[in-house]
């Protein structure tokens, strides 16, 4: 069972700052530029050195090949896009990830995050996938260990398990579906979450409607 520490912390990968963090910056936006124009395809470490006007062995000292490039690009724009704002309840919390998840993947970065997260997983003998995985966990940890801190989650609540059952939800309404993803849906995924995963005594569920029989 996934069970890290309940612990608020911050990233440990935490964004240079001056001109490091410019030069970041613009790596991570070519990056996402080249991926929604022409696909992984296009996204390599010639065409990214181009557009982010930086050489080539700039990314070669940061990067080991361009997978884990794109991973560290997706992270800073879930970094900055996706991370929940923490309020007073985890069903709010909750809520607030899945909408900004679901205005990033309604964006032409959607199919790009698909895309990348396709090619990982066919290929074989790489733990990229892990690793996004393990980091957009790294970034959600504040959420569990507030709602923990709360009563809401036991400190045993397998953080992995739930943000699947929630966030698979999202993906499959959006790619699969085809259909657009609204606060009503986004409601009925986080009442289901609550009240498969919440302590009995939270708050939180407290202020969800009756479960239907």
């Amino acid at each position: 069972m996934n069970q890290p520490s309940t612990s608020i912390h911050t990233n440990s990968r935490r964004r240079p700052g001056g001109r490091t963090g410019d030069v970041t910056r613009r790596i991570h936006e070519a990056i996402i530029q080249l991926l929604i124009e022409g696909g992984v395809e296009a996204c390599t470490f010639s065409a990214v050195a181009e557009r982010a006007e930086v050489e080539r062995s700039t990314l070669y000292r940061r990067f080991p090949d361009r997978w884990e490039a794109m991973i560290d690009a997706f992270m800073a724009r879930a970094e900055a896009d996706v991370l929940p704002d923490l309020g007073d309840s985890f069903a709010n919390d909750l809520a607030s990830v899945l909408r900004k998840l679901a205005d990033i993947l309604e964006t032409p970065l959607g199919p790009a995050l698909i895309a990348v997260a396709t090619e990982l997983r066919a290929k074989s003998g790489n733990d990229y996938s892990r690793m996004y995985f393990d980091r957009r966990m790294e970034q959600l940890e504040p959420m569990f260990a507030a709602a923990i801190a709360r009563g809401e989650l036991p400190a045993t609540i397998d953080r992995e398990a739930l943000f699947t059952f929630a966030a698979g939800p999202i993906y499959f309404r959006m790619f699969i579906a085809g259909r657009a993803v609204d606060d009503d849906f986004i409601n009925s995924v986080v009442t289901s979450v609550c009240w498969l995963h919440c302590s009995p005594s939270a708050a939180a569920k407290m202020a969800l409607p009756a479960r239907i029989a």
